[in-house]
């Protein structure tokens, strides 16, 4: 089972941080922020899980054989929920509550039910459809919260129509006697006897008795039941109206304290500090002369532009870092999302080069440089025809791109031939691409416009592709290039200014990927990650530790998963040789 978002559960246990390593705390404490985490990750878990359960359910009634056909307007409901509770001890606990029950659209239909007067769970084909559904669920999909030594609640529903029995149905005692045992019925406490000297005399009995036969075979065939402590509950119910659709049974299942091991498992993973999102380190000094533009476009509002996953969460995280673990004023660092190119010239580029001559310092009759700039950037990347690459911005005109706004035949969104929504493949010609890379930032145009202000260093980090793809690897927009595989490869040489660095996530005719269970851009998660490393003795480390450790690693997970991407880095002339030198924190 897939282990989604598990950046989300990796905070409860505050550490300390000693010579010999991370000590966990004394105690375990869960803030709410915390809390809240874990909550949208569990309810992730378990809605995910419960869709493949009755996406599953729904194609294995499909393939029942013909005497096991339920009739053909039914449906099966299979739910998976959290439920908050206590423990015998007064502990919150977190509890999976799963139910399985069988309907139909119409009341035909007789066979599907328990013939009149019979109770043994395998006489209804839907009780037995539920109860082999059941056993198949619980020792798979959910295997792993029905633990050995979990405690279970078992409600059993069961039902009977309104016939009145005229005389005693004969009881073989094959599911035991009862004296007196509490049951609902029809919405009443009561108590229920029946044996086999006596047999079945009443509607009451009989539905208790077709309860039983469903705990007997949940006892029997259910494994993780044989290894958990269960206690069963019956609820029955006879209906006034007769019919065999008022013959019904239904299963529900309550796993206390469910989710326990995972999150013991995912305390241990926190402790082994895998995770960038939680106890992100606090720098112990300021950095007064770093001032920050972070820009995550995640939701473009372009039908022909896919979302970016991951990436507002990638600028929120990086801001973080940069506040806490690089110690700058929480007001000089500025976050955009879904920025368009005004907002982020406008809003972020001059808001930087503002700041950069407010703080220089005079030197005769120049500008002394004081400030360290960093852009960061998530989004959508472009390269054209010329390999002039681009980010790609929000709000983008296309009204006068035929292959993107319709009006061109067979394109996308195109009234005469229909494209889904979620083709993205879509390629320009020259002309388009032009009038597209219009409304575009240019890489190049990011860097040079700061030219002629005065900033000591200019960092750029840019978590996004070029060459065409989405993070996740599906085409996207590019330039229609007829490319000659015999040809030599033409890579344009970038034209930056002179102290600027820019960090790329892949060159810019490789895939930029997104590590899903971190829920981070492969670079964005794995910079962090060794920024994180570093704490406490940043101001030792110089571009050229980060950039070797982050490709090293970033290579090897990106391999595993089957995503190979190779992080890139290019400097202006001043820079050329010697930004490798330059050290994190100044």
């Amino acid at each position: 089972m897939r282990r989604v978002i598990f950046t989300l559960l990796c905070a409860f246990c505050t550490m300390t941080m000693t010579a010999q390593g991370i000590v966990a705390g004394s105690e375990v404490q869960l803030n709410s922020e915390y809390q809240a985490a874990i909550g949208q990750y569990l309810e992730t878990e378990v809605s995910a899980r419960q869709a493949q359960m009755q996406h599953r359910a729904e194609q294995w009634l499909v393939s029942l054989p013909n005497k096991e056909k339920l009739y053909d307007e039914t449906y099966i409901n299979v739910g998976a929920r959290i439920v908050e509770g206590l423990s015998a001890e007064g502990v919150a606990e977190k509890n999976l509550v799963f139910d399985i029950s069988y309907n139909c659209k119409h009341l035909e239909g007789w066979t599907d039910d328990y013939p009149l007067g019979v109770y043994a769970w395998d006489s209804s084909n839907s009780v037995r459809a539920i109860c082999n559904l059941t056993k198949m669920f619980v020792e798979g999909m959910m295997d792993d919260w029905f633990r050995a030594g979990k405690r279970v609640s078992v409600r059993i529903h069961a039902s009977t129509d309104g016939t009145e029995l005229v005389g005693p149905i004969a009881y073989s005692g094959e599911y035991g006697d009862f004296r007196f045992m509490p049951t609902t019925f029809n919405g009443e406490r009561l108590r229920v006897s029946v044996d086999r000297e006596s047999g079945i005399r009443n509607n009451c009995q009989l539905a208790y008795i077709r309860a039983q036969s469903v705990r007997w075979f949940l006892e029997n065939n259910v494994r993780n039941l044989g290894r958990t402590v269960n206690d069963y509950e019956y609820t029955t119910q006879s209906f006034a109206d007769t019919g065999a659709h008022y013959r019904r049974s239904s299963i529900e299942l309550t796993v206390h304290d469910a989710f326990r091991e995972t999150i013991d498992m995912m305390t241990a993973d926190k402790m082994r500090d895998d995770y960038v999102d939680f106890n992100i380190p606090q720098s112990m000094s300021t950095y007064e002369n770093a001032y920050v533009l972070i820009v995550a476009n995640e939701d473009y509002d372009a039908a022909f532009l896919p979302s970016v996953p991951f990436a507002d969460n990638d600028g929120e995280i990086v801001r973080r870092y940069f506040v806490r673990t690089l110690g700058v004023p929480e007001r000089q660092v500025k976050l955009l999302k879904n920025a368009s190119k005004v907002e982020i010239m406008q809003e972020g580029v001059h808001w930087l080069t503002d700041l950069a001559q407010a703080v220089a310092t005079k030197g005769g009759d120049q500008l002394v440089a004081q400030a360290d700039v960093f852009v960061y950037f998530a989004g959508h990347g472009y390269t054209d025809f010329n390999d002039v690459s681009y980010l790609v911005p929000n709000r983008i005109n296309v009204d006068d791109i035929k292959s993107l706004s319709g009006k061109k035949k067979g394109c996308f969104g195109s009234k005469k031939k229909a494209v889904p929504v979620t083709k993205h493949d879509i390629a320009l010609s020259g002309k388009e691409s032009g009038r597209l890379t219009k409304q575009l930032l240019g890489v190049e145009e990011l860097c040079n416009a700061f030219k002629g202000y005065p900033v000591k260093n200019l960092t750029v980090i840019l978590d996004a592709s070029f060459d065409g793809k989405q993070r996740s690897g599906a085409p996207m927009l590019r330039a229609d290039r007829k490319v000659d595989p015999k040809a030599k490869k033409r890579k344009r040489k970038a034209n930056l200014r002179s102290d600027a660095v820019v960090l790329l996530a892949a060159d810019f005719d490789k895939t930029a990927y997104s590590f899903d269970a971190q829920h981070h851009g492969f670079l964005t998660y794995f910079l962090l990650k060794e920024i994180k490393g570093m704490s406490g003795a940043l101001e030792n480390y110089t571009y050229q530790d980060v950039y070797e450790s982050v490709e090293r690693k970033l290579n090897k997970e990106s391999a595993l998963q089957g995503r190979w991407q190779e992080i890139s880095g290019m400097a202006g002339g001043k820079y050329k040789d010697a930004w490798r030198q330059l050290k994190v924190k100044n």
